[in-house]
């Protein structure tokens, strides 16, 4: 079969999810990879599903419906989401009044939230240090998942339950896309050609085969991230996504409240500005501790001048040094230093572009992939009249 009503080219969470909702759609999908797996940004985070992170709206609303669909793929096929919750721990009164604030915004929104005291914080985390914690704010309908094994096992979970209806192509470049006879005609490295009713690209970060003087134009911008995990310390109790005074500063959805005007900007080390740290906890289900991250930038044609191929170790070191201020560790060696990147856009939630009728881009979703995309991607292909407008997962 070379025709099909939807071929996507990326096969990250943004572009998987496309192939979900056409999928259950009933529509014939191709998923082309260039590399064996997906080996970006997907895998190259912490597995954080944090709605909450994000203000009160649209991007919040695919947010929860990607929770939603999360929690419906578990029942049917382990995908690895846990159901652990998320937790902001405050470490001064400033950033406590921020999360008092957000727990009223959301609740009035109907997104549940609970306080916790600096005694809850304790109990529910004995490995964080009774200095730091001033209060904290748990959401306890947010998940997380194994990034390095989710996608896999979505693709597993696509194929076993669509059969034929998809197609994953790996190892499979695509080096042209145009349209050809009121069709989309999709070129991959070695001279096949596939025809689609449409394609559609989810490239993340990948600007250098198609359209590049698209891309050249187009404000997106590449973020590097820092990221470390411990050896497996399964003693240690710090289930689900943890969050510190650094998030609370830095999440657009407390940026919004009125409290966070009156929190002292030189609270924040000038280094820690500097990298764009936020100091965030995962544990992973072997019992080690993803530790994180950084945030440099670059435009996306200048994507190389972040130090590709090194991890550099003094901004490791200053994340191990605040890490160390918030949570007590048996063992504070490192298993494991990485780096991820992601594309964005500093004025638009993403990019979308469409060539003619056939051809769409959508890419630059930013730190939010793993969190939204799954909601996002029933929109935007209603939005497109690829399928018919999904009834919200939630």
């Amino acid at each position: 079969m070379t025709h099909f009503d939807l071929i996507i080219a990326g096969s990250g969470v943004l572009g998987t999810f496309h192939a979900y909702h056409a999928l259950a759609a009933g529509k014939k999908v191709l998923i082309l990879e260039k590399d064996k797996r997906p080996q970006e940004a997907t895998v190259r985070n912490f597995g954080q599903v944090v709605t909450s992170g994000l203000p009160v709206g649209e991007w919040n609303r695919y947010g929860r419906e990607a929770t939603a669909i999360y929690r419906q793929i578990q029942a049917e096929y382990d995908i690895s989401i846990r159901n652990n919750g998320t937790c902001y721990i405050a470490s001064d009164a400033g950033e406590m009044a921020v999360l008092e604030e957000m727990q009223q915004r959301f609740a009035a929104d109907d997104y549940e939230s609970n306080l916790l005291t600096p005694a809850q914080v304790l109990d529910k985390y004995p490995a964080v240090k009774q200095s730091y914690a001033a209060g904290g704010l748990f959401f306890p309908q947010e998940v997380s998942v194994e990034p390095e094994r989710m996608i896999h096992r979505l693709h597993e979970y696509l194929r076993y339950k669509y059969g034929a209806q998809v197609q994953f192509c790996y190892h499979t470049p695509v080096i042209d896309i145009q349209t050809l006879q009121d069709k989309a005609c999709i070129t991959v490295a070695g001279g096949t050609v596939y025809t689609g009713e449409h394609a559609l690209v989810c490239n993340g970060r990948d600007v250098k085969l198609l359209f590049p003087a698209l891309f050249a134009a187009s404000g997106l911008v590449v973020s590097k991230l820092n990221m470390m995990a411990t050896y497996p310390q399964p003693e240690v109790k710090l289930p689900g996504n943890i969050l510190t005074g650094l998030s609370i500063r830095r999440y657009e959805s407390f940026q919004s409240c009125d409290a966070y005007e009156a929190l002292d900007p030189l609270d924040v080390a000038p280094e820690l500005k500097q990298w764009g740290i936020h100091l965030l906890f995962k544990q992973r289900i072997d019992g080690s501790i993803i530790i994180g991250d950084s945030h440099e930038y670059a435009p996306v044609l200048d994507q190389d001048d972040l130090s590709i191929f090194y991890n550099e170790m003094h901004i490791n070191e200053l994340m191990i040094a605040e890490a160390q201020k918030i949570v007590a560790l048996p063992d504070w060696r490192m298993a494991q230093y990485w780096c991820g990147f992601y594309c964005q856009h500093n004025e638009l939630d993403i990019f979308e572009h469409s060539i003619g009728d056939r051809i769409h881009i959508a890419t630059g979703i930013g730190g939010k992939g793993m969190t939204t995309s799954a909601g996002y991607a029933a929109a935007h292909l209603s939005s497109m009249g690829i399928i018919a407008q999904a009834a919200p997962a939630i």
